[in-house]
């Protein structure tokens, strides 16, 4: 359960007493800042939805005005705290990922990959196709592989809120279509998974234990 700070935690010169509803609190910024440190990434808006609190439903409101009032949340919590994570799709050791949820898994799981494992970054589904597919992310032991899809058009629950995650979600199935062609069973982790990288990361260990042991995708 994500938690703020106590009622004396200093939020920095740079924090306001919010005067609308298109300006973020005290204690959304809080929350944001609480959630980026935990994730080591600046969290979409779309996270937020799954956290059922009044700053994560403000947030997620927020969210959904447009990317000018996203980028005054950004903006407002970078003027409170030089501590934060920085935002986007290029990961803390220079990887580029495709997304911020697929950077999101990436950060949780870089630090307990262990040395005889590679994570790989959109391996292709399969090699020869009229199509070619990439899954999000590998999980590689000598020449067996696990396939992970990152979901980051929705919850477990597949509820999207726009066009634009609607279209991703589609893509999504149309990747589980390959798998199925290709009898292969991808990992998957949807937006509310990534809320708790250490529950990613012992997923992660349970499929390299599965990896060792013999067993693929």
């Amino acid at each position: 359960m994500l938690l703020f700070p106590s009622s004396s935690t200093r939020t920095g010169a740079g924090c306001s007493v919010a005067r609308s509803f298109f300006e973020p609190t005290p204690d959304d910024l809080r929350l944001y800042r609480e959630l980026s440190l935990r994730l080591r990434a600046q969290p979409p808006s779309s996270l937020f939805r799954y956290i059922p609190t009044p700053a994560g439903q403000h947030l997620t409101r927020l969210g959904d005005c447009g990317t000018w009032a996203w980028a005054a949340v950004i903006k407002a919590a970078m003027a409170c705290w030089n501590d934060l994570p920085t935002g986007g799709k290029i990961a803390e050791d220079g990887t580029q990922l495709n997304s911020t949820p697929e950077r999101i898994a990436w950060e949780a799981l870089c630090p307990v990959t262990p040395s005889d494992i590679t994570l790989d970054v959109e391996p292709p589904i399969q090699i020869a196709a009229p199509e070619r597919f990439f899954s999000d992310l590998g999980i590689r032991f000598q020449d067996r592989v696990r396939y992970v899809e990152i979901v980051g058009a929705c919850g477990a629950d597949r509820v999207t809120r726009n066009n634009w995650e609607s279209h991703l979600l589609a893509q999504f199935d149309r990747r589980l279509e390959v798998y199925r062609q290709q009898r292969l069973t991808p990992e998957i982790w949807y937006l509310n998974d990534l809320l708790e990288p250490a529950q990613l990361q012992k997923r992660f260990l349970a499929l390299v234990a599965q990896l060792r042991a013999g067993g693929g995708s």
